[in-house]
């Protein structure tokens, strides 16, 4: 192996690092796969709230700038940004 170009090199030490590392048990594999599930369920079940309140945050903001409008207080501001 003395004539080897970099990336060859660092090719074997992959595969040889590759071969040495652990396998995790099937217990292991199967929590991770139950822990992705559950996160995909949870991440489901909470999207309409996260629209829900996406849409109240909107509406808000506009009821207060609705607000502000009829009772002067962005004629105020406009004078003060001047």
């Amino acid at each position: 192996m003395p004539n080897l170009d970099p990336i060859e090199r660092f090719m074997q030490q992959m595969a040889v690092s590759e071969a040495a590392a652990p396998v995790p048990s099937a217990a292991t594999i199967w929590w991770r796969a139950e822990l992705r599930r559950r996160l995909a369920l949870e991440e489901r079940a909470m999207r309409p709230m996260r629209i829900a309140e996406g849409i109240a945050c909107a509406l808000g903001t506009l009821a207060a700038v609705v607000v502000a409008g009829h009772s002067g207080a962005l004629a105020a501001l406009h004078f003060l940004i001047r």
